[in-house]
C-alpha cells in the first residue's frame, strides 16, 4: 500500500468515528428524549364522540312520503318523467323477431364441436358461423344460440325468449332438361309458282330426248342387221342415212 493510499483509509476511519462521536454527544445531551403524544382538544373529541355515535347506532330511512318528489320526477329520467307502466326499461329486450335461416350443422364423433351455420337475412344474407353460447351480431346481437342439434338450433333472447329455427333443405324436384332438337339438314326451298312451268318443261325435254335416243338406237341396230344380211348375200352395203339435225 502506498503512501496516498493509506492517508484516504486514514481519513475515512477518522471521518466514521467522528460522527459516531457526535451521535454519542447528542443522544447524552437530551435530545429527542423528551417526545410526547399531542393533547387533543375539545372540537376533536366531539368529533370523535359523533363518529363513534353514527357507527353504533343503526341507519333508519326516512319515511315513504319523503321520497314523493323523486318519484315524480325521477333523477335518471333524462326527461325527470315517470317511466310509463308497462314499459320496459331493459333496452336489450329484442325490438325485432329473430331473422336467420339454419344452412347446415357441422357435429364431430364425439359430439363435442357443434357448429351452426346460418345466414342473416336481416344484413343481406350473410353467412354467419356460431357455436353455443355465441350470440348474432348487429340488430339481432339479443339472440344467443343455446343449443345445436342435427337438424334445428334454439336461439333465446335477453328477454328470454326462445325460437327454434330447422334446417333448410332443396324440397323443390329439379326438373329435367328439354329434349335436343334434331339436326335438320338444309333443303332447297320449294319451288314457287312461277318457276312450275318451267320445272314442268325441262321434265318433258329430258322425257323426249330419252324417246329420241332411244329410237336412234334402234334405227342403228336394225341397220346393222341388215348390212350383215347384205353380206352375207354379197350384195352392196348401203349408205347410212345422214344424221339428224342437232337441236339448236
Amino acid at each position: 500500500m502506498n503512501v496516498k493510499a493509506a492517508r484516504l483509509t486514514t481519513n475515512t476511519l477518522g471521518g466514521l468515528c467522528a460522527a459516531l462521536l457526535l451521535l454519542l454527544v447528542i443522544q447524552y445531551a437530551g435530545f429527542g428524549s423528551g417526545y410526547h403524544w399531542a393533547e387533543d382538544d375539545a372540537e376533536g373529541d366531539a368529533a370523535r364522540a359523533q363518529a363513534d355515535a353514527i357507527d353504533r347506532e343503526p341507519i333508519t330511512l326516512p319515511a315513504e312520503n319523503a321520497f314523493a318528489d323523486i318519484r315524480v320526477h325521477p333523477l335518471f329520467n333524462e326527461d325527470r318523467k315517470p317511466t310509463p307502466q308497462g314499459a320496459s326499461g331493459d333496452e336489450t329486450a329484442p325490438a325485432n323477431p329473430l331473422n336467420v335461416a339454419l344452412t347446415g350443422v357441422i357435429v364431430d364423433d364425439d359430439h363435442h364441436i357443434r357448429i351452426a351455420m346460418l345466414q342473416d337475412k336481416a344484413n343481406k344474407n350473410q353467412p354467419i358461423a356460431l357455436k353455443a353460447g355465441m350470440s348474432l351480431g348487429g340488430d339481432q346481437a339479443n339472440w344467443t344460440l343455446t343449443e345445436v342439434m342435427p337438424r334445428k338450433v334454439v336461439f333465446r333472447s335477453a328477454a328470454n325468449e326462445t325460437t327454434t329455427v330447422d334446417l333448410e333443405t332443396a324440397t323443390t324436384a329439379m326438373t329435367p332438361p328439354p329434349p335436343a332438337q334434331p339436326r335438320s339438314t338444309p333443303s332447297a326451298p320449294p319451288p314457287t309458282a312461277p318457276a312450275a312451268p318451267a320445272a314442268a318443261a325441262a321434265a318433258a325435254g329430258r322425257g323426249g330426248d330419252a324417246a329420241d335416243l332411244a329410237r336412234r338406237i334402234e334405227e342403228r341396230r336394225q341397220q346393222l342387221r341388215e348390212e350383215a344380211e347384205r353380206q352375207r348375200s354379197g350384195a352392196a352395203p348401203t349408205p347410212p342415212p345422214p344424221p339428224p339435225p342437232q337441236k339448236q
